[in-house]
């Protein structure tokens, strides 16, 4: 049972904040499984946390872990906004204020798929897929700036983002978070970022898929180049095309595999018979 006993004496400095923000950052996937998912990188970060809220009492320190050893999943930057709301808790709810078990674990498991859509989005859909198209383009040259501003920028991303989500849901705290989710901000964020992710995406196809039509016919003694004439009508219509159809199959259930093993098919099948190339 929890004591509403007030203790003015116990909270978190900007130091340990600070900490904790480190550690989610460094071990949010170290301990990533299929049963808990991140709850174990959940529980390191509130670990030390949970040690300076309650130095005598060992017995919260060990309910608080399991309490964060329970399944837990989202995107591990943007979502970290909930890290931040739920360090606020736990230190409230160590000051006497009564905050039970059961709304610290709703509050995670109601805010993870949400904000996860929204980093996903983001992340995923857009700031990678962008970076991407700057770095795939120096690697082509055989630069090796292409994988290193690759790695710094995400590193730099990741950890700034983390910093940034984790001390606002500190000081923010549930109020500003459920009433973007709850208004129309949210949809239309996610449906921007998502238009924006496809729009990279389909820059990235037409620059870096370089499969082309290869097959010169002779009409009347006269070469046809198929080529010329496609894209006198739709540039780059074949790698959109198998960029569409890859996608649909995904969709449907095809495993990555199997999709990757038909697109090795099509190509040998198609230089061998000159089609493409």
């Amino acid at each position: 049972m929890m004591e509403n006993t007030k203790n003015s004496t116990v909270g978190l400095s900007k130091l340990d904040l600070e900490f904790a923000i480190l550690r989610w950052w460094f071990f949010s996937h170290m301990a990533y499984n299929y049963q808990r998912l991140q709850a174990g990188g959940f529980a390191v970060m509130m670990g030390p946390l949970l040690k300076k809220l309650y130095p005598d009492k060992p017995g919260e320190v060990i309910a608080g872990l399991k309490r964060h050893m329970m399944f837990f999943n989202t995107e591990p930057r943007w979502g970290a906004v909930i890290h931040g709301i739920v360090i606020a808790l736990e230190e409230q709810r160590a000051k006497g204020m009564e905050i039970d078990d059961a709304t610290i674990v709703d509050l995670k498991s109601s805010l993870m798929g949400p904000l996860a859509g929204i980093g996903d989005t983001i992340s995923g859909g857009l700031y990678k897929p962008c970076l991407l198209g700057i770095c795939l383009g120096w690697a082509a040259t055989g630069s090796i700036m292409g994988p290193l501003m690759f790695g710094v920028f995400m590193l730099g991303y990741d950890l700034l983002i983390t910093h940034l989500a984790i001390r606002k849901g500190y000081s923010l705290g549930t109020s500003a978070v459920t009433s973007v989710l709850e208004g129309g901000l949210f949809k239309r964020l996610t449906t921007f970022f998502t238009i924006m992710g496809l729009f990279v995406l389909g820059v990235m196809v037409c620059k870096f898929i370089t499969i082309d039509f290869a097959w010169i016919p002779v009409l009347a003694g006269k070469k046809i180049v198929v080529k010329e004439l496609i894209d006198k009508i739709v540039p780059k219509i074949l790698p959109l095309l198998i960029t569409l159809v890859c996608w649909q199959a995904i969709m449907r259930g095809v495993k990555v595999v199997y999709v990757l093993l038909a697109l090795f098919a099509f190509a040998l099948a198609g230089g061998a018979l000159g089609l493409i190339g």
